[in-house]
């Protein structure tokens, strides 16, 4: 049957805007969900067959009719055209072609910053896009930068991409690695002395997410002696993160990295704040990987990922786009990561291309069946999500940071509630329970599922840390998560890319490598690093075996998710 072509899909986007403090509980206020319109890319379509397959003979057939430029996904059953709407109506005419879209805009979750929470009078709002204003109680999704100062691990400038990674894959304690119980040598008046690695894991409460998502064991000092890390490091399996890149010179990225690849094409869509390569130029991605699977031991830097020796694919399909300002530089600093779905779908083809076992997509939006046109979304993100299953890849989305209850069935997540896809929600942290007062600070409590957090039992999810408020200092109880942030590109100095002597990195932080943050986003690089230990330990599971297990846990939280057990999955 000839595909109908569809109008602009209306979606709601996850991004939280300005913000903050005032008295009123999130909790009490959570977030109704508007209809907004993603913007589309004019004369740019995404063309689904109905066999779920592109035949080779496709991209000519397309071509054919007037298309201009075709990238077909043949692990996906779908094509990316730039055409007149005289080509898409005989596109769509086709009786292969089951369904014919107009690309559109998909941004990375925001995330929630914790930088100097400002005093402010109660009776303060929240503003979202196109959105009636409401009042909440905290500041949204502004990370806070540390400088890398005594780990003697500062990013290194360099070029290329290391040909493999993975780290070594044995279950000893890796060099460098302080074992519990041991006494911690100082490096003080021998510049020769190794800077010590992994602080921010080692006796350090900064690691809480990532031992809470399963990373610990093998006797390392900051979690318990046994664990995930006596059985494996997750060294063989490989973590595709499609985000806004990666900083391939981070000591905690560059052990494990071994694709560096970008999707983005700035003829389509330009960017005066990217300059579209691998390197991540707003720091979300590098945070993801890091959290997933961060590098540990000698000749690393200062975090530890759930999966310290799993592969990292760097896979680009977002870049920092302006927001608003009246420079490029303003504009730059108060814009956020972003893509087509035309890139992501190429990224997802590609991954399964280079093998990955698991994919992260810590972006989406929430899509609006009732316009008509959501329905048409979730089709193609099924199709598309459904085929990385059939070849063998969990792919682990972020249920984003709207506070919205998903389950009203006018409203879906995607691609977190794609066919095939294990949604992560967020958790607090136990140790600095969420009191989002003014001025609260961190006692210990019950793990919640954060204010921010999406929930609802249709998204069938698991939980995982994404962090909450109240925030801490850098080395001390934090409710935030610490993670690795991005120095931009080698060589350059912060600003614009225009001139190829400046770069953008870590948020609005400058070139920074490290960065306190929250959000659904944690929850998703968390649960990948997971889904990789698992991968690891059960190398014949299916994808949804792993979800399964993941799910497995006991202990429910509001919504209906439950909360990950990485360390009873493994031993199912």
């Amino acid at each position: 049957m000839a595909a109908n072509l569809a109008s602009p899909f209306r979606i709601m986007l996850a991004q939280l805007a300005v913000l903050v403090i005032g008295s009123l509980a999130p909790q009490a206020i959570r977030a109704q969900a508007p209809s907004l319109t993603s913007p589309t890319i004019p004369g740019h379509y995404l063309v689904l067959f109905c066999s779920g397959t592109a035949v080779s003979d496709r991209a000519q057939r397309l071509r054919e009719t007037g298309a201009s430029e075709v990238t077909v996904h043949p692990h996906l059953g779908t094509a990316a055209v730039s055409a007149s709407a005289t080509a898409m109506r005989r596109i769509a005419a086709d009786p292969t072609v089951a369904q014919v879209l107009p690309d559109v805009r998909v941004y990375a979750h925001a995330l929630l910053r914790s930088a100097a929470v400002p005093e402010q009078a109660s009776g303060s709002v929240l503003v979202r896009r196109s959105a009636p204003v409401r009042p909440v109680a905290v500041d949204p999704l502004q990370p806070v930068a540390i400088n890398n100062s005594g780990s003697g691990n500062a990013a290194k400038s360099g070029s290329g991409t290391p040909a493999s990674g993975g780290g070594s894959g044995t279950a000893s304690t890796p060099a460098g690695t302080q074992a519990a119980g041991a006494s911690a040598s100082s490096n003080s008046g021998n510049a020769n002395t190794p800077a010590p690695t992994d602080t921010f894991y080692q006796g350090s409460p900064q690691g809480w997410a990532v031992r809470a998502a399963g990373g610990y064991g093998m006797g390392v000092l900051g979690g318990t002696v046994t664990g995930p890390w006596n059985r494996t490091l997750g060294s063989g399996v490989r973590i595709a993160v499609l985000d806004s890149g990666v900083d391939r010179t981070h000591p905690d990225i560059a052990p494990n990295l071994a694709l560096n690849l970008s999707e983005v094409d700035s003829s389509d869509d330009f960017s005066p704040c990217d300059d579209g390569s691998p390197q991540d130029q707003e720091g979300h991605g590098t945070w993801v990987a890091s959290l997933a699977a961060g590098a540990m031991g000698a000749s690393t830097g200062r975090v530890v990922g759930v999966a310290p020796s799993a592969t990292i694919l760097n896979i680009k399909v977002l870049q920092r786009m302006p927001g608003t300002g009246v420079t490029v530089s303003a504009q730059c600093q108060a814009g956020q990561a972003s893509g087509l779905v035309s890139w992501l779908l190429k990224g997802i083809d590609d991954a399964v291309s280079q093998h990955a076992d698991v994919i992260v997509l810590s972006l989406g939006s929430i899509v609006d069946l009732y316009t008509g046109d959501g329905a048409g979304l979730k089709s193609a993100f099924d199709q598309v999500t459904h085929a990385a299953a059939n070849a063998g890849v969990l792919i682990v989305a972020a249920a984003g940071n709207d506070g919205f209850d998903l389950s009203n069935s006018r409203y879906l997540e995607l691609p977190a509630q794609a066919r095939d896809v294990l949604a992560v929600t967020a958790t607090s942290n136990p140790d600095c329970a969420e009191d989002n007062r003014t001025g609260a600070a961190c006692s210990a409590g019950a793990v919640t599922l954060p204010y921010y957090s999406n929930y609802g039992a249709p998204l069938q999810a698991v939980a995982a840390p994404g962090g909450n408020y109240p925030a801490g200092a850098d080395e001390a109880v934090s409710g935030w998560i610490r993670g690795a942030c991005s120095s931009g590109v080698p060589g350059t100095a912060d600003g614009a890319p225009s001139d190829h002597a400046h770069s953008y990195g870590c948020f609005n932080f400058g070139h920074a490598a490290y960065v306190q943050a929250m959000g659904t986003s944690a929850s998703a690089g968390l649960a990948a690093g997971a889904a990789a230990l698992l991968r690891a330990t059960h190398p014949a599971w299916t994808p949804a075996e792993l979800a399964a297990a993941m799910r497995s846990g006991t202990t429910a939280l509001k919504g209906g998710s439950t909360l990950l057990d990485t360390n009873t999955a493994m031993q199912r």
